[in-house]
């Protein structure tokens, strides 16, 4: 489903910490990140959003080193509308990287195709139409010949994006490329453990230190915290459904991946790059429902916050 990553480090990893340990440490004096968050009401309410059309290939798709979308389906052609918003941080120069590998073997075969078209709309407040789309980029990937052997191909561009608001948590989250390698794998893992506990055990926990993010998630879609309360019930009244938490599969088998230019810590599954909070459709093996979930470091509490 959402899978693909720029592999920092690949570690097989087990607990090394009681879940009482990890759960007073998470839970004290914790900072209040809402201020990182500005916007200028007065200014338009500029959308940005990733048309992308593939043909027997996955890929990847990372804005500003953050992992926007990922496509590891089984389907041989998909098309799917991609918001962009979450991972602009601040008006300026935008780097966008799609990176396009296999879906079967080891190498791309002549069929593997992508498209991509960067829209921006004028006004999302504009319920009609968003105040209208232009296509600012289009790009598709070079035709292949079966004989160039090419496990993975990578396109890496540019974008201005003009946004009313400024997500500035970013600027004080720890670069953990120097980190202790086995240190922060621990801590990571850690911290992943508690969630996958809370998820399967105490939703109510897991969408306390949510919240934390009300801001960031409500502010690049100019959306309101009540909007995203709901959104986070929603998903705990589905999650904790009988017959999904039966499938809530365990934490194992996962390598840990750093985005946001190192900034950003999350843990995948080694098979297929899949998350690691995820449920298995019993009948058929693959990912009924998953969960995303980042992390980072804030360098003003020096702890582990739900990025």
């Amino acid at each position: 489903m959402k899978k693909l990553v720029n592999l920092l480090l690949m570690l097989i990893v087990v607990q090394t910490t009681s879940c009482q340990t990890k759960e007073q440490e998470i839970m004290k004096n914790r900072i209040d990140t809402s201020e990182d968050y500005i916007i200028d009401k007065s200014k338009p309410k500029t959308g940005y959003y990733l048309q992308i059309n593939n043909q027997n290939c996955h890929y990847k798709i990372l804005t500003n080193d953050l992992l926007n979308y990922s496509y590891q389906d089984s389907y041989p052609t998909f098309s799917v509308r991609v918001p962009m918003n979450s991972k602009i941080m601040i008006s300026g120069e935008q780097k966008l990287s799609v990176i396009v590998t296999p879906n079967q073997g080891h190498k791309l075969n002549r069929n593997a195709d992508i498209t991509i078209s960067l829209i921006r709309y004028a006004d999302m407040s504009n319920e009609t139409d968003f105040g209208g789309a232009t296509t600012i980029m289009e790009w598709e990937m070079p035709s292949l010949q079966d004989n160039d052997n090419m496990p993975m191909y990578r396109f890496d561009t540019i974008f201005k994006a003009e946004v009313p608001f400024q997500l500035n948590t970013i600027n004080h989250a720890e670069d953990l490329t120097k980190m202790d390698k086995d240190i922060l794998l621990k801590e990571v893992v850690n911290q992943f453990e508690l969630m996958h506990d809370y998820i399967k055990n105490d939703y109510d926990k897991f969408n306390f230190l949510a919240k934390e993010r009300l801001k960031y998630l409500s502010m690049p879609f100019y959306s309101t915290d009540e909007k995203m309360l709901q959104v986070l019930e929603n998903n705990k009244i589905n999650l904790n459904k009988p017959e999904n938490k039966k499938i809530l599969q365990p934490l194992e088998n996962y390598k840990m991946v750093l985005y946001g230019n190192g900034r950003v810590a999350t843990l995948e599954r080694l098979k297929d790059e899949g998350r690691v909070i995820w449920g298995k459709n019993p009948d058929t093996g693959n990912e009924k429902y998953s969960l995303p979930l980042f992390v980072y470091k804030d360098t003003r509490d020096n702890q582990w916050h739900i990025w």
